[in-house]
């Protein structure tokens, strides 16, 4: 360990000056299968600017911040540039991904289980025999989701049920413990996803109207007594994913997840049926249409004409 002298003048971490230019891959992107070979050549991107790749796998360790704090400066400043890097060289929807880690080698972790999901549903779907219409139909469904960032976290849990799944029309008389997945799951997960997103907008229009009356009534709105929370309207503590709420280590939307099933959970009737939200199967010249709205300007509606 260098003394603070030392630390000065000669630090044991320099600052990388990161050349993207070496770069020269397409996006990393879940839909084009293309991981294995973007995994390669980043690598051997940050293998050449200065063996940065170390950051990814951890042998870089940062140092202590009291005894080398320019060693440690400088280890931060290498470690955001990696991050930010690669989140320029994946999809929008990987982005999520990168965005929650404090380091490159936690997102580098993180990036591999998203990654293989979908090819690995691409080689399940073909060991379930021939295509049936309802399979076909989920795969439009899961294609259709994944452009839209707002469903990335749906998208990630259907695709991932329906690899772990025996079809969607397995012979439950010859085996009576397959497991069966089909449109109609997917349906309550995207039912799911509207309720959340239903439960955002109205956090958003008392916040709203928090700023532009100053005698809204805002005890009905929900507030996190986490002093550590850096956004404290719209949940309590017990949602919360900043350290100290009762949520801590998820994400925002594993928690709005969470809260969701707990209110589904309490609305659930003494008949055992749930509150249906807005999701419909409508027939338009002679078509089926599936039509799920989301009330928020950026989501618009997922539409599939079957």
């Amino acid at each position: 360990m260098s003394t603070p002298s030392a630390d000065t003048t000669r630090p044991s971490i320099s600052i990388i000056s990161l050349n993207t230019a070496l770069f020269n891959h397409d996006h990393l992107s879940k839909d084009k299968n293309n991981f294995s070979t973007w995994k390669y050549q980043f690598i051997q991107t940050l293998h050449m600017n200065q063996g940065a790749d170390g950051y990814l796998d951890g042998s870089i360790i940062k140092p202590d911040k009291e005894s080398e704090p320019h060693a440690w400066s400088n280890w931060k400043a290498n470690n955001g540039s990696i991050l930010g890097f690669m989140g320029l060289v994946v999809e929008v929807a990987e982005q999520e991904t990168i965005a929650k880690a404090e380091t490159a080698e936690i997102a580098w972790k993180d990036l591999p289980p998203c990654q293989l999901t979908l090819t690995t549903l691409n080689d399940c779907i073909w060991d379930m025999g021939p295509l049936s219409p309802n399979l076909f139909l989920c795969i439009l469904m899961i294609n259709s989701m994944s452009n839209v960032p707002e469903l990335c976290a749906t998208h990630e849990n259907v695709a991932q049920n329906l690899a772990q799944s025996d079809g969607t029309d397995p012979d439950l008389k010859a085996n009576p413990n397959a497991r069966k997945y089909d449109s109609s799951d997917i349906k309550r997960a995207l039912e799911m996803a509207q309720g959340l997103f239903d439960l955002d907008s109205w956090t958003g229009d008392i916040a709203l109207s928090t700023q532009t009356s100053q005698k809204s009534n805002n005890k009905n709105c929900p507030k996190c007594t986490n002093p550590k929370c850096p956004r404290q309207l719209g949940h309590t503590r017990e949602w919360c994913v900043a350290p100290g709420g009762g949520m801590v280590g998820k994400t925002s939307a594993e928690s709005r997840n969470a809260r969701f099933k707990a209110r589904e959970k309490k609305e659930t009737n003494a008949s055992g049926e749930t509150k249906k939200l807005n999701f419909q199967v409508v027939e338009s010249n002679g078509q089926h249409t599936l039509s799920t709205w989301i009330p928020t300007l950026s989501f618009g509606h997922l539409l599939l004409v079957l």
